[in-house]
């Protein structure tokens, strides 16, 4: 059986705390890449700030998508939230793209970085990304997961920045900064690629993968009436709730009252897999039909 997710103000007021955490230390991160002279610091300062203008965007998007549906939306407002995903994603990987170029120019010319610094602000880094993440951890929904999935990767990258900067505390190797920065980024890269993916699958209207069309088929299949389910069509209205056309084939001497009874019987067993809206066509006989 599906299981039905839905955004609520939980989950927008969970983003905007982690604005305020995030945007606050952007600040104490710029001041710390300063004083420290840390690329990996400095350069996460900037992709922090950009980070934290697409939490205040995916705030206000994630509450505008609890809006009803009305006669300029008439499937609601959900799509904001995967909107806001996607513009979170391009922010991502634009940052990512911007701290490997910096991070480059740093191995032909290492730099002196000061460790303690470093240390002190991978400490901060790593309570502020873990209570971040704590609260939205609990949350649905593409948007709230990419906001997330960033706090994550911030979170081992500041945790792999706490163990470089133990290990200048006693060796030189001041190019670890760099390469350090280089490996984050490539990681938080992967992950950012896999859900534009998602979403740009969704903005095209493409079958949702993860919709149970077989049990929902077997399903509706025992429905006395019910002779065949053909011309499916489906896409995502987000990456929770869907929609689903078919034509289903009964019985020439069936009655329209009959119909009537079993339309919500099969819209019951939609929703159950997240189906929010369909369209069901009934039709007696063998024939052309579109596909």
């Amino acid at each position: 059986m599906g299981h039905e997710h839905s955004h609520s103000p939980k989950g927008s007021k969970n983003i905007l705390v982690a604005f305020y955490l995030n945007a606050t230390f952007s600040i104490l991160e710029l001041i710390g890449g300063y004083l420290t002279n840390s690329v990996a610091i400095y350069s996460d300062a900037l992709h922090d700030f950009g980070d934290s203008l697409a939490l205040l965007f995916s705030y206000f998007a994630e509450k505008l998508s609890l809006k009803d549906p009305d006669a300029k939306f008439t499937f609601g407002y959900r799509r904001f939230s995967i909107l806001s995903a996607f513009i979170n994603g391009v922010i991502l990987l634009s940052g990512s793209l911007y701290v490997i170029y910096e991070a480059i120019g740093r191995i032909f010319s290492p730099e002196v970085v000061k460790a303690e610094g470093m240390l002190g602000l991978a400490i901060i880094g790593i309570i502020v990304n873990s209570v971040a993440a704590y609260r939205l951890s609990k949350d649905e929904g593409i948007n709230t997961k990419m906001v997330m999935y960033h706090l994550l990767e911030d979170l081992f990258g500041w945790i792999a920045v706490f163990i470089v900067s133990i290990i200048l505390l006693f060796k030189p190797w001041y190019m670890l900064d760099s390469i350090l920065s280089i490996l984050i980024s490539l990681i938080i890269l992967r992950g950012v690629y896999k859900n534009l993916i998602k979403v740009g699958m969704i903005f095209l209207q493409k079958f949702p993968d993860n919709l149970e069309l077989g049990k929902i088929k077997e399903k509706i299949l025992e429905f006395n009436l019910v002779e065949d389910i053909h011309a499916i069509k489906g896409w995502s209205i987000d990456d929770e709730t869907y929609y689903l056309r078919f034509h289903i084939r009964v019985p020439e001497d069936t009655l329209v009252k009959e119909l009537d009874l079993l339309k919500p019987k099969i819209k019951r067993v939609l929703l159950e897999y997240n189906v929010k809206y369909s369209t069901i066509e009934f039709e007696s006989i063998d024939g052309e039909c579109d596909k």
